[in-house]
């Protein structure tokens, strides 16, 4: 092995997995704003566009026959180019599954350890962790069904009893398929208030880097003079912590929020305000249960 493979092989893969309808791409977006300083600290974020054809392909070849080592190095060679890289981040919602086929079976994303085990078997070689963003199936259901054109409502929607839908199945049957690899989950619903922690998270950095994007998700739900004051507000305080600014959002959040940003207009065939209203309590509950679990960081 040359010292390139061995360098390719000291890179940890941090595969942002989902769910789709949570981020819409922000990931990447709020990130890149920082490329060239993250770099300098070991943290690579691409566009997928750079390297999604090329990871899909060679998931595809793995299906059918052996990769070699070499094809694993040229891939992550291709993405890193000849940069000093110890954490690349990848990103795509599709890791977890296809998301019109997301209620197949009658369970959330049913294939998602089998899924993210293709990934990991893609590079045994590299020390790997998993970040899923979860979102209220009540919410969650419609847009993803709304942005797919493959399958009628009936064939989408299957035989899933909405009630018994958990992202705790989700989760184990990651853990259960990925054995040693890490895995963040945090709730859609509170990312504004913890983008920065997500993204401290995804790049390894923690608290320890101050990201220019860290009000980007809080920016689409709080109206303009909101934002300003926000933003005014923490500019006078550089010395408070993560978790002070936090609270000092959700502050703002409660008297600025923008109710057309907020609001969800759920109309599905069948569905009724009282089975929304139970699917919401039936996944709080089910997030207290993965906040429990052994082996995962809950963000909230």
């Amino acid at each position: 092995m040359n010292q390139a493979d061995s360098t390719m092989r000291d890179i940890t893969l941090a595969f942002h997995i989902g769910a789709p309808n949570t981020d819409n791409g922000q990931l990447t977006w709020s990130l890149r704003k920082d490329a060239q300083p993250l770099l300098d600290r070991g943290v690579m974020i691409r566009r997928p566009g750079t390297y999604m054809s090329a990871v899909t392909t060679l998931l595809q070849k793995q299906d059918k026959e052996p990769v070699t080592d070499q094809e694993r190095e040229a891939l992550l060679a291709s993405i890193v180019k000849d940069q000093e890289v110890s954490r690349l981040i990848l990103t795509n919602s599709g890791f977890l599954g296809v998301p019109g086929w997301m209620l197949s079976g009658g369970r959330l994303f049913r294939n998602a350890g089998k899924n993210t085990a293709a990934l990991r078997r893609a590079f045994p070689g590299n020390p790997c962790e998993f970040f899923l963003g979860l979102r209220d199936p009540a919410t969650l259901i419609g847009p993803v069904f709304r942005s797919q054109t493959g399958r009628t409502w009936k064939q989408f929607a299957g035989r899933a009893d909405f009630l018994n839908l958990r992202w705790s199945d989700v989760v184990a049957d990651i853990q259960a398929h990925n054995p040693g690899c890490r895995i963040t989950v945090w709730c859609n619903e509170e990312t504004p208030v913890i983008w920065p922690s997500i993204l401290g998270h995804v790049t390894g950095l923690g608290d320890s880097f101050r990201f220019s994007g860290g009000l980007d998700i809080t920016r689409g739900i709080i109206s303009e003079q909101g934002y300003e004051r926000l933003e005014a507000y923490l500019a006078s305080r550089p010395g408070l912590s993560e978790s002070q600014r936090e609270r000092v959002q959700e502050l703002f959040l409660t008297y600025f929020h923008s109710e057309e940003a907020v609001e969800e207009e759920i109309d599905l065939p069948g569905w009724s305000q009282a089975l929304v209203d139970a699917m919401g309590d039936a996944y709080l509950s089910d997030t207290e249960l993965i906040r429990r679990m052994p082996g995962v960081t809950f963000l909230s």
